[in-house]
């Protein structure tokens, strides 16, 4: 289960998904700005697979 949480968070970079890179050049992101954004969703993504791996 941890193993699937840590792919499916494919949010955190650019290179984490090809639609990250597609969007990445025209939309004039930096690599930097995939981190700022990504902080706010890594939080509760974190939080939910570390009650839900806690669960017997």
């Amino acid at each position: 289960m941890a193993v699937l949480i840590g792919t499916s968070a494919d949010f955190l970079t650019p290179i984490g998904h090809q639609n990250n890179l597609l969007v990445m050049g025209p939309g004039g992101y930096r690599f930097t700005d995939y981190a700022r954004m990504s902080a706010v969703l890594i939080v509760p993504v974190v939080g939910t697979a570390a009650m839900v791996l806690a669960l017997p």
